[in-house]
């Protein structure tokens, strides 16, 4: 029986342990969290793995293989959460917060429960999984999002629950990042010909912003990441002549290795949550261009400091804000140093997990 100088059993519920932000969230939660006051166990809709979770943790896959199985792998959480009975759940996007609000339908055992949003409400997300999220989270004790901007927004969509509504960003984990990039090389790059990293959305973006760009300075565009988009780009870097400057990396394991070999990160998307892939390229000192996206950049990025801010699909901003970075390595520098002490001081572990274990404990009733 948990009594209250037992451990918080914390039951995280993530979609896998592999690819994205909100998966290596979870993953930083359970390796970092005080072992003396959460015992932690983590439910993965799917088998896929990647991130390496303590031993302590207890995992216990779901087995989702599409919707066909969507009413078993409920079935699964709902017996788990009966079986194991946590003092407190964590989900962590849509997907799996519309999972657990199902479970906690059927289930006997009703703990508190923390629901993070990754994503503002009123982008494009499924129909379906929006319907029943507005169903499921009057039950849940908090709504987190990763921004305060997005927080407004979420408490604009669901104006009863507005006061449930909280910001916490992503702990990040500098100490591994920098491990992981100490693998790469600093060779790539230099005074002459600049290597910019691009990570997230809307490619074709950034290939006009380099086409543009490339009529002034020497640089060379990086683009990680593998996917259905592939030939798309292939086919517009022929069409702009960008055969000698653009490199397609495909799917990088290690993305720190990558950033400690660029000098700037390119970032194009017009929506974000909170980009942990730009507050990790900030930490290690690249100076960023990116959208001025709802939501988060402008949490990470301070203009003219750190990098700069244009507006979404500003082909002609983002090319002049490469310009400027390219064509001048003292600024690269001395942005790139101001970005590794805002990112850190604002994102990293030391400061945002006592502020995660202090509301996971006030949602636990142990504050």
């Amino acid at each position: 029986m948990t009594t209250l100088d037992s451990p918080i059993r914390l039951l995280l519920v993530t979609h896998s342990l592999s690819g994205g932000g909100a998966e290596r969230f979870v993953s930083t939660l359970a390796n970092n969290l005080d072992s003396e006051r959460f015992t932690i166990a983590i439910a993965t809709a799917t088998d896929r793995t990647g991130y390496r979770i303590s031993s302590r943790t207890e995992l216990f896959p779901l087995g989702f293989r599409g919707v066909l199985s969507l009413p078993r792998t409920v079935g699964r959480l709902t017996a788990m959460i009966d079986r194991w009975r946590p003092d407190l759940l964590l989900s962590n996007v849509l997907s799996t917060n519309c999972l657990v609000g199902a479970a906690l339908r059927r289930s006997t055992h009703q703990p508190p429960w923390v629901a993070r949003i990754g994503n503002a409400p009123e982008l494009s997300e499924p129909l379906l999984q929006k319907w029943w999220a507005r169903k499921c989270y009057p039950r849940a004790s908090s709504l987190v999002s990763n921004s305060e901007r997005m927080r407004t927004a979420i408490a604009r969509h669901y104006p009863a629950l507005a006061d449930r509504c909280v910001s916490l960003a992503n702990p990040t984990d500098f100490a591994r990042i920098d491990r992981l990039a100490a693998e790469g090389s600093r060779s790539a790059g230099s005074a002459e010909v600049a290597t910019v990293l691009w990570v997230e959305k809307r490619p074709e973006l950034a290939l006009a912003a380099v086409a543009q760009a490339r009529k002034r300075v020497s640089l060379r565009l990086q683009i990680c990441g593998e996917g259905p988009l592939r030939r798309k780009i292939e086919r517009q870097v022929a069409r702009r002549g960008l055969d000698d400057v653009v490199e397609l990396l495909g799917f990088c394991d290690n993305p720190y290795a990558r950033m400690a070999g660029a000098d700037t990160l390119l970032m194009t998307s017009d929506y974000e949550g909170l980009p942990n892939a730009l507050i990790e390229a900030q930490g290690l000192g690249l100076p960023a261009v990116s959208t001025a996206c709802p939501y988060g950049p402008d949490e990470i990025v301070k203009p003219g400091e750190t990098g700069f801010l244009v507006e979404p699909g500003d082909v002609t901003g983002t090319g002049e804000a490469l310009v400027r970075l390219v064509e001048d390595p003292a600024l690269r520098t001395r942005m790139g140093a101001a970005a590794r002490l805002r990112a850190r001081q604002l994102f990293g572990l030391d400061r945002l997990l006592p502020l995660w274990q202090a509301h996971l404990l006030d949602a636990a009733g142990r504050s």
